[in-house]
């Protein structure tokens, strides 16, 4: 399996999935803060990737990759940095938001009769 495919399989599909899922609670501004943990992920992943495969820690497989690189790292893994981040940080604002409103109150259908 291709690193493309496996993104789109497994981390866009979900990503996807969520998206139409939420789609009535999400706005910009409860994304926003997502832009800044995006910059924080590739500012502290970036540098240790591309170190590791410079020093021979890991490697991606030519024919596995669409070959463009920027540094050592294939553009699939700067993507992947991203959507994996995006992934999880979609689900974890939707768990953390019904954390915050709480249950929905219940209505006994006696209470709604007298």
């Amino acid at each position: 399996m291709t690193y493309a495919r496996f993104l789109g399989l497994f981390v866009v599909l979900p990503i996807l999935i969520l998206l139409v899922r939420y789609r009535r609670t999400l706005t910009l501004r409860g994304l926003a803060p997502m832009g800044i943990l995006l910059g924080v992920v590739y500012a502290a992943t970036s540098p240790w990737d591309n170190l590791a495969v410079k020093w021979g820690l890991w490697s991606f497989k030519p024919e596995l990759i669409w070959g463009i690189k920027l540094g050592y790292l294939p553009l699939e893994e700067y993507l992947f940095f991203g959507l994996q981040t995006l992934l999880v940080g979609l689900w974890a604002r939707e768990r953390l938001r019904r954390v915050l409103e709480g249950p929905e109150p219940r209505v006994d259908a006696e209470e709604v009769a007298s």
